[in-house]
């Protein structure tokens, strides 16, 4: 007698992983950050963008008076007064306590805030350097030398970070520089024949034909760019820490907070021990619409660099404000008849090869 035996359904699970199930898995997790990043990125270039070409129209073309210390103080204050907003809607966990009680944030915020006033007195100091610097070298030889903080963010960040950067990276990273320079150059060496025309009559300063101020001058931009590398991975290393957790609301609060204190110190020596003749002090003397924009694009551009070191890392922070150099030196010229020759647009196509080569390697690197 034969036995009929019905056969067995293997039901087969719709969720094995399969290439194309985990391809669009993956794709839903990296496209929310990077369409942050992407975000963050393309506000920084139009905020570096503006703020130049708009710094340049109220400088050049309006002939504006108003002091850029104060400028750069009205900016720290709208960064303070919005972070100050941000901590304490954001309901992000921080250890400085809930966002909705802002007097006990505040206060645990100011009390730990050691870090970022460290590096609220590099920044003063990188300003003394500036100015010691721009007093002995020429203008385009401050420039050439300012470039050179894209090689020294990317130098600490290997130091410090301990981040591998592949040859075709740092090849990538010398390209921006010298596309940089490229771009930069001209325009300081147009403004300083403009200038040359209207003061035939002046009399050459006599710091810059003197090789020992001339060596002492280049030596301390050299320092403010080292050190401008360094605060940039610093303040990444904060940011990113994991001992202490902060939002990056809370450290704009806390720099913001020391910058304005350094910036007003640095204002009254300047304006008292380094100025001859010093006018009665008026606050926000000539403060225009255009200046109190500046300040505004300024604080702005404050918050992204942050919010740009949070998502992706300094170095790309480097490469968005090369970027942004190119695109205001276009509008410029576009909008406002500033210089545009052949070695400025040949420095504008290496820095976008350079973007280029730097984003697009797929050698690894961690």
């Amino acid at each position: 007698m034969s036995t009929f035996q019905r056969p067995v359904k293997v039901a087969v699970s719709s969720t094995l992983p399969t290439d194309a199930s985990q391809s669009k898995e993956m794709y839903h997790a990296i496209a929310p950050s990077f369409a942050l990043k992407a975000t963050v990125l393309l506000l920084l270039l139009g905020q570096n963008t503006s703020y130049t070409l708009l710094r340049r129209y109220s400088m050049a073309s309006l002939k504006e008076k108003y002091d850029p210390q104060e400028v750069l103080l009205m900016g720290e204050l709208f960064k303070l007064i919005f972070s100050v907003a941000m901590t304490w809607s954001d309901p992000s966990p921080s250890d400085a306590g809930p966002g909705g009680h802002l007097f006990e944030r505040l206060s645990y915020l100011t009390i730990h805030s050691g870090k970022m006033m460290a590096l609220a007195g590099i920044y003063g100091t990188m300003n003394v350097l500036s100015f010691v610097a721009i007093r002995r070298i020429d203008a385009a030889v401050f420039t050439v030398c300012a470039q050179l903080k894209i090689l020294t963010t990317a130098a600490f960040s290997v130091l410090i970070l301990k981040r591998r950067l592949t040859p075709t990276k740092w090849r990538a990273l010398v390209q921006l520089v010298l596309g940089c320079i490229l771009v930069t150059v001209p325009q300081i060496s147009h403004k300083h024949t403009t200038s040359e025309e209207e003061e035939e009559e002046e009399e050459p300063n006599s710091e810059y034909t003197s090789s020992t101020q001339f060596l002492f001058g280049v030596l301390a931009v050299l320092l403010e760019v080292s050190m401008s590398g360094f605060a940039s991975i610093y303040f990444e290393k904060v940011i990113k820490t994991a001992d202490e957790k902060l939002t990056v609301w809370d450290r704009n609060y806390q720099l913001a907070l020391h910058s304005i204190l350094l910036y007003s110190i640095y204002s009254f020596v300047e304006r008292n021990y380094f100025t001859l003749d010093p006018p009665p002090y008026r606050p926000l003397h000539d403060f225009s619409h255009v200046a109190w924009t500046l300040a505004f694009l300024g604080g702005g551009g404050g918050l992204l660099v942050a919010m740009t070191v949070k998502v992706a890392d300094s170095i790309v922070k480097t490469l968005a404000v090369s970027i942004a150099i190119v695109t205001s030196t276009l509008a410029s010229h576009f909008l406002l008849g500033g210089p545009l020759d052949l070695p400025m647009t040949i420095g504008a196509l290496i820095v976008a090869l350079a973007v280029l080569n730097y984003t697009l390697d797929a050698t690894y690197s961690s």
